[in-house]
């Protein structure tokens, strides 16, 4: 029964031919405890299969980069360093979130864009900690810059690779921690007659909490605290780090410290970018309710290149332009050849 109202809601929706279907409709075809997801660029179907191998593309790309990455890491002693530690997690947590959105994106362009109730929550607590562990990851290696460039002669001494793993073992937890309220919230919202449509690929926070039909005050003053906290901390961070480097390597005299700060620091900088960016985008979008602002087709594309580029482009980025990581890759490529 679940499957042939689920057929005709999809037929009514492709029927439509919009994006901007009749919520009221809508609302009458989704079967109970259901959700809708209006996916990324199903319409017109005849692109859906274009789509479809963009995403395989890049997941597949994501999972190879970051995967020969961690390895690599892994394998070299001479990367077993804070700032490798760092970047590993940071591999590590792109191939978690890809894992948890990309393929379940290549699903709705398939078939049925509908997602449990149960499911729509685990996969927004999945997406929101990998979310604030980014965050948290990214300021921890901006203090390991300031570190390593500012107080050279104490690196080895503040920052150890044991305190490095330590660090990164209390972001996850703390990450986990701080949302494990969030999904606490999120589980007990009492689904009602108001559309159950998520207005993008994936499911989110305050999606669901638009779906209630009791009062979600509380749920709303959590996200934002939440986000709120997430944001300064990690950024007040970066901005304090790198304020800290750029004063440091103004009054030195040595170019050649300059040129080496300046390089990790674009490293750094042009990934910071490449997060934050979209990370501000899925914060900010659900504050501008009106679909005319930005249109929903618009809306879910620029949501989803949230999961998609980040974790793509942070392996290539380090990788192209951190010689010792480079080196490593080439060594243990060049060892698995030589070795079939």
């Amino acid at each position: 029964m679940v499957h042939l109202q689920s057929s005709v809601f999809i037929c009514t929706y492709r029927c439509a031919g919009l994006m901007e279907l009749n919520v009221t409709e809508a609302m009458q075809m989704t079967p109970p405890g259901m959700i809708f997801m209006t996916g990324l660029l199903r319409e017109p179907e005849s692109t859906r299969p274009l789509v479809f191998t963009f995403v395989f593309v890049i997941y597949a790309l994501t999972l190879i980069a970051n995967i020969l990455l961690v390895l690599a890491t892994f394998r070299e002693e001479e990367l077993h360093k804070p700032m490798y530690i760092f970047m590993c997690a940071l591999f590590m947590n792109g191939i978690v979130v890809s894992t948890n959105t990309l393929p379940r994106i290549m699903y709705d362009l398939v078939s049925t864009n509908i997602i449990s109730f149960p499911g729509c929550v685990i996969q927004m607590s999945f997406i929101h900690t990998t979310s604030l562990f980014e965050c948290f990851i990214l300021a921890a290696m901006a203090a390991d810059r300031y570190v390593a460039i500012c107080k050279p002669l104490h690196y080895s001494s503040i920052l150890t690779s044991v305190l490095a793993v330590k660090i990164c073992f209390v972001l996850v937890v703390i990450s986990s921690l701080m949302l494990s309220g969030e999904m606490v919230l999120a589980s007990l919202i009492q689904l009602c007659s108001k559309p159950r449509i998520v207005w993008m690929p994936s499911c989110d926070f305050m999606s669901l909490t638009k779906m209630s039909c009791e009062d979600v005050t509380i749920n709303i003053i959590y996200g934002y605290v939440i986000t709120a906290v997430t944001v300064f901390v990690s950024l007040g961070i970066i901005v304090f780090s790198y304020v800290r480097i750029l004063y440091d390597c103004h009054k030195s005299n040595q170019r050649k410290s300059q040129r080496k700060a300046v390089s990790t620091c674009v490293t750094h900088f042009l990934v910071l970018i490449t997060f934050y960016v979209f990370f501000l985008f899925m914060v900010l979008h659900h504050r501008i309710p009106s679909s005319t602002v930005i249109p929903i087709t618009i809306r879910s594309t620029l949501s989803s290149l949230y999961y998609i580029f980040p974790p793509v482009l942070n392996p290539i980025i380090y990788g192209l332009r951190t010689a010792e990581i480079r080196q490593s890759l080439v060594k243990m490529l060049k060892y698995k050849v030589e070795s079939i």
